[in-house]
């Protein structure tokens, strides 16, 4: 045998091992299959919360209040993306941060985790669940479900509360949103408590769409 024939499947084998061993080190794994990346993941979910609702306090420059919201947006997305939403408390905070978003899919998103962690025992955030729902339909051009919705025109206007499907059960309204409606019309009307001639108004006139039963499957 000549030094060339027995260098060369010694060449080969060592190719093998180098390939193999590159290949091991690109194994994909699952966020669930690694508890500290696990648990990282949830403290961070927590940090943008807390800087979600940090940005909220006054007083509030609302054009980088948006910039930054898409950024937590954006990051809480590629967290769901790995896999790394595991406790309620995951599902939570992404719930929230999605319910200051721009878009209904934003906050349909929010309602999905949010029923979610509700499913896995968190039950107070079933107000949340609620918000989640009617910012979807009202921003779709659907009448809310649960009452959680007011809006005001323009700053010199009277806030109204944006109009009710009257077929959704009031036991669910109530079970989910926490408000009775005596409770809902005072917070109407501590929104205007600072406009005179605000007194009678309640419903809003923005000729949403009906909300019957399918509008959002399994749900209502």
């Amino acid at each position: 045998m000549t030094p060339h024939t027995f260098i060369r499947p010694v060449f080969i084998l060592l190719a093998f091992a180098i390939i193999t061993i590159a290949n091991a080190s690109d194994k994909f794994i699952p966020c669930h299959s690694e508890p500290e990346r696990q648990a990282l993941r949830s403290l961070e979910l927590q940090k943008i919360v807390t800087e979600d609702q940090t940005d909220r306090e006054p007083p509030i420059d609302w054009e980088k209040v948006q910039q930054r919201d898409e950024s937590r947006r954006k990051r809480v997305g590629e967290i769901f993306g790995e896999g790394c939403f595991k406790a309620a408390e995951d599902y939570a905070a992404a719930a929230l941060v999605y319910q200051h978003g721009n878009t209904p899919d934003h906050y349909f998103q929010t309602f999905l985790w949010t029923k979610k962690a509700v499913e896995l025992g968190m039950t107070s955030q079933k107000r949340l669940m609620a918000l989640g729902v009617d910012r979807y339909l009202v921003k779709s051009g659907y009448k809310q479900l649960f009452a959680t919705q007011a809006s005001q025109p323009s700053i010199n206007d009277c806030w109204c509360l944006e109009e009710l499907e009257g077929h959704f059960p009031e036991n669910r309204r109530l079970e989910l949103s926490g408000q009775t409606m005596d409770e809902v019309w005072q917070w109407i009307e501590s929104l205007n408590q600072e406009q005179r001639g605000c007194k009678s108004i309640k419903f809003c006139t923005n000729n949403l769409k009906e909300t019957p039963k399918g509008t959002i499957p399994g749900f209502w």
